[in-house]
Formats: structure tokens, sequence, C-alpha cells
């Protein structure tokens, strides 16, 4: 692999592993308010921490998703 190859996934993944925890705090509080209101009630600390191992596989997808393509527009438009 050239230096490019290895820069681009090296700075997907990156990107992907910063993105993380920010974007699961944001798809987590958004599912929490949607259930709450369509239940009309607070959630259990169960049902919150089953909410919250449901929402990591859905962030990991789109987190790498878009860093992926984010490192893609910007490597084909800069390299």
């Amino acid at each position: 692999m050239d230096g490019i190859r290895i820069w681009f996934w090296i700075s997907s993944i990156g990107l992907a592993a910063i993105l993380f925890r920010p974007a699961k705090k944001m798809i987590f509080t958004q599912r929490v308010r949607r259930a709450e209101r369509k239940i009309d009630r607070q959630l259990t600390e169960d049902e919150r921490q089953d909410l919250e191992k449901r929402t990591i596989p859905m962030t990991v997808f789109i987190v790498v998703t878009f860093s992926f393509l984010f490192n893609s527009v910007i490597m084909n438009k800069y390299y």
C-alpha cells in the first residue's frame, strides 16, 4: 500500500473514534426523549440501559460511514 491509502485508513478510523462518543450521546438523547414522549412517562434505569445498548451499533454504522465518505471526498479534492 502506498502512503496515501495508509493515511486514508488511519484518518478515517481516527475520525470515527473521535466522533463516536458525541454522536452516541446525541442519538441516545434523541431516542430517550422520543421513547418518553411515546409512552408518556419517564424511562426506568433498565429501559435506559437497554436503549443505550441498542444505540451503539447504529452509532458505529453512522460514524464509520460518515468518516469514510468524508475522507474520500477530502482525499479526492486535495490529492
